[in-house]
């Protein structure tokens, strides 16, 4: 069933190419030019969403917005601002426009392409499956030159589809050639995928960037069921995770922390909680699981399971917690966007010191990327700020010490450091683990019971005495609730 969209736009030519366009992009469009129409379409009809231009008269921008939100409280509305002056000047904001229930605002000039993806952004998984023009079979395949910036990676062996293709799906032939061997709406063909597997010895596909967050809704959902499935190895469980995780990370960096990316941040937060309150086998993949991969993404996936897992073996251990570190730890590293671009995939060991002077400064820089995101709240900021403090005072960028470091910053402080070696060393995980326990100064980094814990992730649970009690050489502060 085709999605219904109305426009409002004062430029009659325009209007005229935007329903043609999302028309042809299978919506259902209504256009009109004034904001009394539109109140009056609203009032006959149901949109999923409206699209109205700020310079938009007879009944202004805001008199339909205040309207929208009086009468219908749950509409979708995408604010167009033709003058980004009216933006730089700070007449028109997000958050001016937020407070009148705006989901987004779009700044002329662009593409009218460009509409597609605004609407995509805020289509549920649901939405987007029932919107696609399902095909019998396969299309023919067709070869495209595009940039391979444009494009996203999986795994051959980890793409799985519904059974109408929800976008299209490419293999490389060279630099910035590809092929498209299917075409969303078609019958997925798992036969297609091996014969390009099998006979032409290929471990990759990929899909247009544009459509990242459509394999996320997708591979969240996908995620879900597998957690929810006993018959399922915990294996192939944390590597649905960590395909969906990545390219979430990955959508967050590019486009920024949008309500609805964080929303779907959320929904990846819940699964990882999912996985780790409900998998007892959970310790043998996380005593051996390997991830080289040398992305900022894959790095922040791993932080953010072993992190979790540390976290459950505490007793003051909940849903909110969990969920609050692992949207915290996938954002640590966020600020290092905004450091000179001469640091970037430079090791700390070959800083110069006025190099890791600058490099010290991400922390503050990544709470100041989140600030004022109403999705993230002030333990996540915190987390971010502090996630290089050392228990023993040799951290930054503030050299806190003990007790005036929360708890969740210094677990994600220990984990950090231990993906680094993992990665950089190419290390099995146990091996990481003892390589930081056999470093006795650099041990000092970190309250002592978190190692006991993080010992404690990788054995069997039901061999864990809960009678004992861990040595520590701190008074540990419980986190009952993280707001």
């Amino acid at each position: 069933m085709a999605l219904k969209i109305l426009i409002v736009d004062p430029d009659e030519a325009w209007l005229a190419n935007a329903k043609k366009y999302l028309v042809e992009q299978m919506y259902e469009v209504s256009i009109v030019n004034n904001g009394r129409d539109a109140q009056l379409a609203l009032y006959n009809d149901k949109y999923f969403a409206v699209i109205l231009n700020y310079d938009v008269q007879n009944h202004s921008c805001t008199q339909v917005l205040k309207f929208i939100k009086t009468n219908y409280t749950n509409q979708r509305v995408i604010v167009i601002v033709n003058n980004k002056e009216l933006v730089d000047n700070g007449v028109v904001t997000e958050e001016k426009l937020q407070k009148l229930g705006v989901a987004e605002m779009a700044v002329k000039p662009f593409e009218i392409p460009h509409l597609k993806e605004l609407l995509e952004g805020h289509q549920s998984l649901g939405d987007l499956m029932a919107s696609v023009t399902k095909k019998d079979g396969a299309t023919d395949e067709i070869e495209v030159t595009v940039t391979d910036e444009n494009f996203s990676r999986i795994k051959i062996d980890e793409f799985f589809s519904s059974q109408a293709v929800l976008f299209d799906i490419y293999i490389k032939l060279k630099e910035n050639k590809y092929l498209k061997i299917l075409h969303a709406g078609d019958s997925f063909s798992k036969e297609r995928i091996d014969k390009y597997k099998n006979e032409k010895k290929l471990d990759s596909l990929y899909f247009h960037n544009n459509d990242r967050r459509k394999f996320i809704q997708y591979n969240n959902f996908l995620a879900k069921r597998l957690i929810d499935n006993k018959a399922v190895p915990a294996y192939n469980k944390v590597n649905q995770l960590k395909n969906v995780s990545e390219k979430f990370i990955e959508e967050a960096y590019t486009i920024g922390m949008k309500p609805q990316v964080i929303e779907q941040g959320k929904e990846v937060c819940e699964n990882i909680y999912l996985l780790i309150e409900s998998q007892p086998d959970l310790f043998s993949v996380l005593r051996s699981f390997q991830n080289f991969d040398p992305t900022a993404y894959a790095h922040s996936f791993l932080v953010t399971l072993y992190s979790t897992a540390i976290i459950k073996q505490f007793e003051w251990q909940s849903k909110a917690t969990i969920e609050t570190t692992a949207m915290a730890c996938m954002f640590h590293d966020v600020g290092k966007m905004l450091l000179p671009k001469e640091l970037a995939g430079l090791k700390v060991k070959d800083m110069t010191p006025e190099q890791f002077e600058a490099y010290k400064q991400h922390p503050i820089l990544g709470a100041q990327v989140v600030e004022g995101n109403r999705a993230i709240n002030n333990s996540i900021k915190q987390i971010i700020m502090q996630h290089h403090e050392a228990y023993d005072g040799t951290g930054f960028p503030y050299e806190r010490k003990g007790n005036k470091i929360l708890t969740l910053a210094n677990i994600v402080c220990l984990v950090d450091d231990f993906v680094h070696i993992m990665m950089e060393d190419k290390l099995q995980p146990t091996e990481a683990l003892r390589k930081i326990l056999t470093n006795k100064v650099g041990v000092k980094r970190y309250n002592s019971i978190l190692i006991e814990k993080f010992i404690n992730v990788f054995v069997d649970p039901e061999k864990i005495h809960k009678e004992v009690a861990l040595p520590s050489n701190s008074r540990l502060v419980n986190q009952k609730k993280v707001s």
